[in-house]
């Protein structure tokens, strides 16, 4: 399961672009592949699931930190436009300790939320938790990527929602 650390640290990045490097590949893998499994295990863990900017606020409204940041995934597709991803708690104090996110209100974040509302959120489970609420680039995400190569990664069900 992936941890506030791996992203204070920069190790979620390498993840990401090693994980990248195998999907985009995917034509040459097939179900069973050591290294397409080994990735399909590392996806599945973040429990990604779609949600709407309701959720999303909801989200922000229990959270005790909230913090705003560029997409993590950015950073290997710096091309790709300029969204913002919400952190929260623990894993918004990791980011705005590494200088990667801004500590900010529930009220600004909302406001971020609202902004990107016409893209979906992604909401990402470190530590845990739901503490990662992401505007993706589809053409990029690492999630959307994953689905594209054949591997179920978003809650299709009302209960696999938040």
């Amino acid at each position: 399961m992936p941890t506030t650390d791996d992203y204070r640290t920069g190790k979620i990045v390498e993840g990401i672009k090693k994980a990248e490097l195998v999907l985009d590949s995917r034509s040459a893998l097939t179900d069973g592949d050591p290294a397409f499994e080994r990735i399909r295990e590392k996806i599945v863990a973040f429990k990604p699931v779609w949600i709407t900017a309701e959720e999303a606020a909801g989200l922000i409204r229990q959270a005790e930190m909230v913090a705003v940041g560029e997409r993590v995934c950015r950073a290997l597709h710096p091309e790709s436009p300029v969204t913002q991803t919400v952190f929260l708690d623990e894993l918004a104090e990791a980011m705005a300790g590494v200088e990667k996110a801004e500590i900010v209100t529930a009220a600004e974040a909302m406001k971020v939320v609202k902004r990107q509302a016409h893209r979906r959120i992604i909401a990402s489970m470190v530590s845990g938790k739901y503490l990662e609420l992401c505007a993706a680039w589809p053409k990029d995400c690492v999630f959307c990527k994953a689905e594209r190569a054949g591997i179920r990664c978003f809650g299709e069900h009302p209960d696999s929602r938040i």
